[in-house]
């Protein structure tokens, strides 16, 4: 039986989601003929009854290990809670595991501590579902089509360049969003870094705007966030555009509404499924 860790650092409002998007999509990737079990981590801040603390991570004996991102709090990557402890998972894992999932903001990190390369801010948060686009073959995208559909949440991103100067494979990217997936082998282990994120389920980027939209209203925001592209479909996208005039309160109120009703698309589950079977795959074989 394989034993995969997951260190949650989502913030405490999406814990219970996070765990349940990535128990959801690993049950699924492994069907009936990878066994595994999960072993829950967090590394700064409060933390559920089950999970475990940094150190017990390092007494652990894993195949395989996800680091999910987080909310970013400081403008410097080394001034984030999760810096330091995140460093030292770093170190532990590319000895002591197979494989590890870095995301988003763990990517970002993860990069920027083993190779020097920094993100790079944009004006406007990269929020919506994009395409991506398959540039490299490898057994981690095995099975998966040319292009695909998958949702963005961030506002850094890391330049292709950078990357591959320091010996990084990029396997997909998108036109509108930058690099998507790419990897590279730290000692036993392939690290594997997402900038997307295929665990989402549909819901998720409606409740970050809508936490957004909330935030903005109670002066924890400077501007009214943009909405989430490729997302809505062009009906509801037009009536919370047409809002925008109305006053604080009307627009809470009408943005509430619209949102209620507004369907919301799918399609990335696949590639998500696809992507972690062969993850665990890959995690069977290197323990063969």
């Amino acid at each position: 039986m394989l034993t995969i860790g997951v260190v949650n650092n989502m913030p405490p409002a999406a814990i219970a989601s996070t765990e349940r998007q990535f128990c959801d999509i690993l049950t699924v990737a492994a069907r009936e003929d990878i066994p595994f079990q999960i072993r829950w981590f967090r590394l700064a801040g409060a933390r559920p009854a089950h999970y475990g603390r940094l150190n017990d991570l390092r007494d652990s004996e894993l195949d395989g290990l996800i680091v999910t991102g987080a909310e970013p709090r400081a403008a410097s990557l080394p001034d984030e809670p999760i810096w330091q402890p995140l460093t030292k998972v770093a170190d532990w894992a590319a000895q002591n595991t197979s494989s590890v999932i870095w995301s988003c903001l763990a990517a970002h990190a993860a990069v920027l501590y083993l190779d020097g390369v920094e993100r790079r801010t944009h004006q406007e948060k990269i929020f919506g579902i994009f395409n991506s686009v398959k540039v490299a073959e490898h057994a981690i995208l095995a099975d998966t089509q040319d292009v695909w559909r998958v949702p963005h949440s961030r506002w850094n991103d890391l330049p292709e360049s950078d990357l591959s100067t320091r010996g990084y494979k990029v396997l997909a990217k998108s036109e509108d969003a930058g690099v998507d997936l790419f990897i590279k082998q730290f000692k036993r282990s392939l690290f594997v870094f997402i900038q997307t994120h295929p665990e989402y389920d549909v819901s998720t980027l409606l409740r970050e705007y809508r936490r957004d939209v909330t935030r903005f209203h109670n002066d924890g925001q400077n501007s009214y966030p943009k909405l989430p592209r490729n997302y809505f479909d062009s009906r509801v996208a037009a009536e919370l555009e047409a809002i925008n005039g109305d006053s604080p309160d009307e627009r809470k109120t009408r943005g509430l509404e619209i949102l209620e009703r507004a369907e919301l698309p799918d399609g990335w589950n696949p590639i998500a499924v696809q992507l972690y079977r062969n993850w665990l795959v890959h995690l069977q074989q290197a323990t063969e």
